[in-house]
């Protein structure tokens, strides 16, 4: 994937590495059968170039399935007949990790794994020439974003890919090779270009001399290499030597054979090294295909005369570099799969699914305590029910096996949910998550008297034993309603862990303290969108009474103790479910349900990918409900996230949400004990 800029009368791309070639003529002269690449899946960056089109058709003609990226749209036209079914195109920015990691996705479901890496994208602009001391920042920045980012996250994402393709065969996979295309200005560098030059040196010796240790421990066989290519016939270069003079300073008075290489001699040499049958016992290594170049000339003929008037500038003490550098402890990411199986239960407890305020609260428990139900709520309400526990759990089930997480997950599941579809319950049983309660039927703390609360919570622990064998010992309030009695019950029951909005029906906030906070004289409270937390004791918050004079409310939150009560909390909101955005609720006012999937799909990645970047050991929570992720433009979505963040590999782990509470119960108590 070549980064292009645009020619213009300020600016003019030129690539002596990575041209592009119009026409594709030139057959391959290496036997297929003596590399035995045939089969194989290539990867090829930078495809539109003059080397990276002939790479492409070289691979083509060793019978290997070939995937060729560049952020330009392009076409083949000269490459008919049967290779054309072993070409995928795709195009893509290497400088964007997403699109990389999307792009060998997209490929490995096209052709299955990729066995060989050509990282051949990058960018040079010699339309100007800059000694190092007027080299402009954006020109530096830009030429290491493409050539050396772009190449490192190419590597990256390939050998995760690579990872994640041989746990799932439980073998190695064959031939995997990476080919990097350096360049001779790497070796001698090149004045007025100290960008390119430093840039490809890092790739061509750095990077894959350091690679080439890393590989072998993901797959024994594994190589890495570099091709450095010197100048190449290509199209863009057409007039730059045509003045005899500069043709025999750049490209003869230095190389022996006295010519240009031909953008098939460096595809060739690519093949070459990309092959463990012919370079099976070469890594780490640069091959330069540059007509054997012994160095460059400095000065021209009329400059060689000249007095050196370099002045050298003293020599001072310099630090040295530690020897040992320790290293970064490498964070971990708790991914918390959950689901919540209301069904009817959601109609029949809740009725109309909104937060009333604090007026209307007295009015609405009466209601609901009456009727058991909204009155707006008609048949076509429950059906959506019927479809959750019918459809919806059978394809989240499937889905979730599918991805091997059906027993790294927690289903958390209201009584009458239990009762009313057994037989689908006991699926989600037998598939090894596991279960939390949810309430009975998905009744707010607020509706509820606290007998009606203890009530409730006996028959849904009974219910819950009976059905797994053993007490549960987590919740998540329904619709995250909960209030200072639900918690003095969940503690007195022994539950480890409770899932809860961190917002009251009166829209007062609810504090959890900090643990780490027990040495302070006040205790500092807080909530959190991605760390546990213990619920703390402290009295119910009053809502303010604005009909009475104004100093009878203007006052600070009641000073509270440290004291902190042994449940965890596990958090979650309405930013890390699935209903609130993508599902149409008909009796509540701002209801969404025809958001597009992907826009929710995108605000869980940024979510995942800023607290990857600024978070210690972060919990990542994903909440879904059988009435939403069970519908059919929705479930894909759902797929997709899930499988990007399996991708990331070790850097992630799904857990139950109870493992994480005792994960995080242990690291507090570890804590506490070395403070």
């Amino acid at each position: 994937m070549a980064c292009q800029l645009h020619n213009t009368a300020n600016q003019r791309l030129f690539s002596r590495d990575s041209c592009r070639l119009d026409s594709m003529s030139g057959q391959s002269l290496a036997s297929p059968a003596f590399l035995g690449l045939e089969g194989l899946h290539v990867f090829i960056t930078g495809a539109a170039s003059g080397i990276g089109k002939q790479a492409v058709r070289e691979f083509l003609d060793q019978g290997c399935k070939v995937t060729a990226l560049d952020i330009q749209t392009w076409e083949v036209s000269d490459i008919q007949g049967e290779p054309y079914p072993r070409l995928h195109i795709l195009k893509g920015d290497i400088t964007d990790e997403e699109s990389v990691r999307s792009s060998i996705a997209q490929a490995s479901k096209r052709f299955g794994p990729i066995n060989v890496l050509i990282a051949n994208a990058g960018i040079t602009d010699e339309s100007k020439d800059y000694p190092i001391w007027e080299l402009p920042v954006e020109t530096w920045d830009q030429m290491y974003r493409v050539n050396v980012r772009g190449t490192f996250l190419t590597i990256k994402h390939f050998l995760r890919a690579a990872r994640e393709s041989q746990q799932t065969l439980g073998k190695e996979l064959d031939n995997l090779a990476i080919v990097v295309t350096g360049s001779e200005t790497g070796k001698f560098g090149q004045e007025g270009h100290a960008e390119y030059a430093s840039g490809k040196a890092g790739l061509q010796y750095g990077l894959v001399r350091s690679v080439k240790n890393e590989i072998v421990r993901l797959n024994s066989k594994a190589r890495i290499n570099a091709v450095a290519p010197g100048w190449v016939d290509t199209p863009l270069i057409e007039g730059r030597l045509d003045d005899p003079k500069e043709m025999w300073a750049e490209a003869q008075a230095t190389v022996p054979l006295k010519k240009v290489a031909r953008p098939e001699d460096v595809a060739r040499t690519m093949a070459f090294l990309a092959s463990h049958r012919a370079a099976g016992h070469i890594s780490g290594q640069c091959l330069s295909v540059d007509g054997g170049m012994e160095g460059r000339l400095i000065w021209k003929e009329s400059e060689a005369a000249k007095e050196d008037q370099i002045s050298h500038s003293e020599s001072r003490i310099v630090q040295p570099i530690p020897r040992c550098v320790s290293k970064p402890k490498k964070n971990k990411i708790r991914i918390a799969v959950s689901i919540d199986l209301d069904a009817v239960s959601g109609w029949l407890g809740t009725g109309k699914p909104y937060f009333p305020s604090f007026n209307d609260l007295q009015r609405l428990t009466k209601l609901l305590q009456q009727s058991g139900q909204h009155p707006d709520n008609i048949l076509a309400d429950y059906s959506s029910g019927f479809f959750a526990a019918k459809v919806g759990v059978p394809r989240l089930l499937r889905m979730l096996k599918k991805l091997g997480l059906a027993d790294r997950c927690t289903w958390f599941i209201p009584g009458h949910s239990a009762e009313s579809f057994p037989k689908e319950v006991q699926e989600v049983v037998k598939s090894g998550c596991e279960i939390g309660l949810h309430g009975y039927a998905h009744e707010g703390a607020y509706q509820l008297t606290v007998e009606q609360e203890r009530d409730v919570l006996t028959r849904c622990i009974d219910i819950a034993t009976k059905l797994t064998g053993k007490k549960p010992v987590g919740y998540r309030a329904p619709l995250y309603q909960l209030r200072e009695s639900t918690l003095d019950l969940l503690e007195e029951y022994g539950f480890e862990y409770g899932k809860f909005l961190p917002f009251h029906p009166d829209n007062a906030p609810l504090f959890f303290s900090d643990p780490t906070s027990q040495k302070k004289t006040d205790a500092s409270l807080t909530d959190h969108d991605c760390h546990p937390f213990f619920a703390p004791k402290r009295p119910p918050l009053q809502p303010i009474n604005f009909s009475l004079p104004a100093s009878s409310w203007m006052h600070p939150i009641p000073p509270t103790t440290e004291d902190r009560r042994p449940l965890v909390c596990v958090p979650c909101n309405w930013y890390m479910e699935d209903m609130t955005p993508m599902q149409f609720l008909p009796h509540t006012h701002n209801s969404h349900g025809y958001t597009d999937v992907r826009v929710v799909e995108n605000l869980w990645r940024d979510r995942f990918l800023w607290i990857r970047e600024n978070e210690d050991e972060p919990i990542f929570p994903v909440l879904m409900h059988p009435d939403t992720s069970g519908m059919a433009h929705v479930i894909g979505m759902l797929e997709r996230l899930l499988t990007w963040l399996k991708g990331w590999g070790d850097e992630v782990e799904f857990c139950q949400t109870g493992e994480i509470a005792r994960w995080f119960r242990e690291r507090e108590l570890e804590n506490s004990g070395s403070s």
